[in-house]
């Protein structure tokens, strides 16, 4: 009795701490390998926001939150290009793409989180930090702000359309979490999408205010993402599904919140 106790007590969000601890390892190794440079230079994007991202769907959200966390810690010491913020980027690269998908993932049941989140991106995006704090911390404003408020928009109100509408809010987390394949995967493809383009700006933005970004570097950085954040997400998708194959097929109990 003891022994089954401390088994059901050693677990987050039902995924045990084993799971947790060897994923976060493989997140923190994954660290190392750059997948894309930062566009102002001084760092790169690791091959682990893609294993923080896909976290939640092998651990549950709550276990993949922490196991991406364990990963980001593991990565700022070993991979100091990539989290070049340090604790801070434990959080904005670890732990960010972990709740970002976590939540669209689970959108039926937290959908006026998922609504919130987008309006709270879209706000800070939209905001931060040309115009708050602005002058008084030394950011000049976008020359023209119609055209920089449009490319902030390409990336929290498209998720919120989404969200907003029977494909985000119903069919989406349905076609996640079922069984029939073709629609698995296209709602696991929408999950990382929607996911991914709310989980950029609070990703980059910290960098333009540490890094004192022109209003000029801001908007290279916004077109320089623009096809690789839905060419990544699509990425992501097709390392997910044989994993979640492999996973379903192998017969180890699942975990409460996963979607094999």
């Amino acid at each position: 009795m003891g022994v089954k106790e401390t088994s059901r007590s050693m677990r987050i969000g039902g995924a045990s701490i084993a799971w947790i601890t060897l994923y976060g390892a493989l997140c923190g190794v994954t660290s190392l390998i750059p997948v894309f440079p930062y566009v102002g230079g001084g760092g790169y994007v690791p091959l682990q926001t893609m294993f923080s991202a896909i976290a939640p769907m092998l651990l549950g959200w709550w276990g993949g939150i922490v196991a991406a966390t364990v990963g980001g810690v593991i990565g700022m010491f070993i991979a100091p290009a990539a989290f070049p913020l340090q604790l801070v980027d434990v959080i904005l690269t670890g732990t960010l793409p972990a709740l970002a998908v976590g939540l669209m993932m689970n959108a039926k049941k937290f959908w006026p989180w998922a609504v919130a989140w987008c309006v709270a991106v879209g706000v800070f995006g939209t905001i931060f930090p040309f115009y708050v704090p602005g002058s008084a911390a030394g950011f000049a404003a976008p020359p023209n702000a119609v055209t920089y408020f449009l490319m902030v928009a390409y990336y929290w109100l498209i998720p919120l359309v989404v969200i907003i509408s029977p494909l985000g809010r119903k069919l989406m987390p349905e076609w996640t979490a079922g069984q029939d394949r073709k629609f698995k995967y296209i709602g696991i493809a929408l999950t990382f999408i929607t996911g991914l383009f709310t989980w950029f700006l609070p990703w980059s933005l910290p960098y333009w205010y540490v890094f004192q970004y022109e209003p000029a570097m801001g908007v290279a950085t916004l077109l320089g993402y623009m096809w690789w954040v839905p060419l990544f997400s699509l990425v992501i998708t097709i390392i997910t599904v044989p994993l979640v194959e492999a996973l379903r097929r192998s017969g180890l109990p699942k975990i409460p919140g996963a979607i094999w």
